[in-house]
């Protein structure tokens, strides 16, 4: 048993190997003396801790220790130590495999993204845009985006097949491609018109009939017109004006151009309305002479192609009165193009375009009873940015709301506002004397729901534009939405200066 003992206490511990020799010999064994602290890593971790505490220096030595003895665990709770004293201290955060990012630090590149995309979100919520690929688009953008197509010099988007065509030399003038041969024509300030090369002033003449229109585009619209060059190059500026509001009040944008007809004058516009040109009459619906812009309900040849109907308007410039009021009936016919390509009358226009229907009245009914949502809304957008839009375009020191109190006196100069149920009712035509001013008050109550800062009714808008994107429930929605307004009717009149 001593020899036993003997030897294990010489294994465990040589540095006694004195007393062990002298307890063997005697037979009495004396208490072994504690071990050195320093042979306990972790004992020695918590003393030392205990001494640098509070002190960045001290730590640091601490950190060295531990890494030293490959104290993995207590290294890094030093190094968090130390950045609670110093919560810059860039080695620390280094060590720790942190990530600097403006100034600021994450715990990792997973954290940093994190932060990020919740700033991305924030931004384009509080600016109107969309988050796509790490980056802030405006939603008109987006779709071309996806397509992956660019923009040229000029700001407009070219499409793929377009980009090649440039690239070979060809230039494009309006909808024709222009061959590289002919292009200097172009350059020369002519149009082709036909077969023919003409002048800005004889092509401006051989456009101002229906038959010979201009057709303008850009990646949202086709427009199609027989008023001046100059006004044309203005009614689309203006259709973009348009664009970006009714993105807001829909929350969804069409998935292809949107056609825009406008005329050069009130008595072409009625002759188109009326069918007395070449094309086709238009409207099922006769509203075109209750404003100076009508949806072309009929106008088949816009859907035989796989188009959508267009809004149309007119913009005479032959005067200060009738150029003033050219922009916002043009702004009004891009409203109704825009509602029409997000709820279509699939069903009634497959009857026009095979002959299929018993009357032009019938016709209506099929065409405005299979929409989703209500006229009040659909009219009430397209009067919202015909009139009571935030003017952008007016210069320092000039009235941005104009038109719109201009609107809201028009409302009080004829009566007052209605009551709202009149109103969401919505029973226009030519036989009710109240309809222009009945789109007038629609367009008040979107104004109201877009800008009147009303939170239920912003939720309620909200719900619809998600109804609209899943094409679900929209009626429903559109409901929901003329209830709130109408709980809200204090704040609408107050909003209104009513």
């Amino acid at each position: 048993m001593h020899a036993l003992i003997f030897t294990t206490l010489l294994i465990a511990a040589p540095n006694l190997r004195e007393q062990a020799l002298e307890a063997s010999r005697s037979g009495v064994f004396a208490p072994v003396a504690a071990q050195d602290p320093a042979a306990d890593p972790k004992a020695e971790y918590e003393k030392r801790k205990k001494e640098a505490e509070g002190n960045v220096e001290r730590l640091w030595s601490l950190y060295e220790w531990c890494d030293k003895n490959a104290l993995k665990t207590e290294s890094r709770s030093t190094l968090r130590a130390i950045l609670k004293l110093d919560a810059g201290n860039a080695q620390a955060h280094k060590l720790l495999g942190h990530v600097e990012f403006e100034g600021n630090w994450y715990d990792s590149e997973k954290k940093l993204e994190e932060f990020k995309r919740k700033q991305l979100e924030a931004e384009a919520k509080a600016t109107g845009k969309v988050v796509y690929k790490g980056a802030l688009v405006d939603p008109a953008d987006l779709p071309f985006i996806q397509k992956g197509w660019t923009k040229d010099a000029a700001g407009k988007w070219v499409d793929l097949e377009s980009q090649k065509k440039i690239a070979e030399g060809w230039v494009r003038q309006d909808l024709s491609w222009i061959p590289p041969a002919e292009a200097g024509n172009i350059a020369k300030g002519l149009w082709k018109c036909g077969d023919k090369w003409l002048s800005l002033e004889e092509a401006n003449e051989y456009h101002s009939e229906v038959e010979n229109w201009w057709t303008i585009t850009n990646p949202r619209f086709v427009l199609y017109s027989t008023c001046t060059r100059k006004v044309s190059e203005q009614a689309l500026l203006e259709c973009e004006r348009a664009f970006k509001d009714l993105v807001r009040i829909y929350g969804k944008t069409p998935a292809q151009a949107l056609p825009v007809v406008v005329l050069n004058t009130r008595d072409q516009y009625g002759r188109f309305a009326r069918g007395e040109t070449d094309i086709q009459t238009p409207e099922a619906r006769p509203l075109s002479s209750i404003h100076g812009a009508f949806m072309a309900d009929a106008l088949a040849a816009f859907t035989s192609a796989g188009g959508t109907l267009p809004g149309v308007a007119y913009w005479d410039d032959s005067s200060d009165k009738e150029r003033s009021f050219g922009p916002m009936y043009l702004r009004h016919a891009v409203g109704q193009s825009y509602a029409e390509a997000l709820d279509p009358s699939p069903k009634a226009l497959a009857k026009l375009l095979k002959g299929d229907m018993d009357s032009a009245n019938s016709y209506a009914d099929n065409f405005w009873g299979e929409k989703q949502l209500p006229e009040w809304f659909r009219f009430g957008a397209a009067a919202y940015v015909e009139r009571y839009q935030v003017n952008s375009l007016v210069k320092a020191g000039g009235n941005p709301n104009e038109t719109r109190e201009w609107s809201v006196t028009n409302i009080t100069n004829k009566g007052g506002l209605d009551p709202l149920d009149k109103i969401f009712k919505f029973e226009i035509g030519v036989d009710n004397q109240n309809s222009g001013k009945l789109i007038n008050e629609a367009g008040l109550m979107v104004a109201f729901v877009l800008d009147g800062k009303c939170a239920e009714v912003l939720a309620k808008l909200g719900a619809l534009k998600e109804a609209l994107k899943t094409n679900k429930e929209v009626s429903k929605a559109a409901l929901a939405l003329a209830e709130e307004i109408k709980k809200n009717e204090a704040k609408l009149r107050q909003f209104a200066q009513l």
